[in-house]
């Protein structure tokens, strides 16, 4: 029980950073991408055109949230510092690849209806209501 709580602490910890970091300021075209979604990108000829960004960039959070978690608790049973970092290193490397190789394979597989363009019109139309509605309180003298 206390191995659980120990892996659910140090998830939750990692994830809220990476999302403060990382998914919250994930922008389509940024040039300031985090290494784990280039890879991602990069290595499985993903085009950020046929999935949501945003969700993806929180999968990638999710999936290295969880892998620093399982590492963390499994080193945590090791004696020895330099034996927790030997092994730490050790085990990291590889999950990772294999994490980031399930999601990389997900999501080239998956054909999801999206349509960028569609998403794109939606949310202009929803800035332009908001305008329309920020111009007639504004002429109202800022009454409701």
């Amino acid at each position: 029980m206390e191995d659980i709580i120990y892996f659910l602490g140090i998830f939750v910890v990692v994830y809220i950073l990476f999302y403060l970091f990382m998914v919250r300021k994930a922008r389509r075209n940024s040039k300031k991408v985090p290494i784990e979604v280039q890879y991602l990108l990069i290595r499985y000829n993903l085009d950020t055109k046929n999935f949501r960004y945003k969700q993806f960039m929180n999968t990638v959070a999710l999936v290295a949230s969880f892998d620093i978690s399982l590492v963390a608790t499994i080193v945590f049973h090791i004696e020895g510092f330099i034996w927790q970092l030997l092994f730490g290193f050790i085990f990291l490397v590889p999950i990772i690849l294999v994490s980031f190789m399930l999601v990389g394979k997900y999501y080239q597989n998956k054909k999801e209806d999206f349509d960028l363009e569609k998403e794109e019109k939606q949310a202009e139309e929803e800035e332009r209501k908001r305008q329309e509605k920020k111009q007639k309180k504004n002429k109202r003298g800022g009454k409701k």
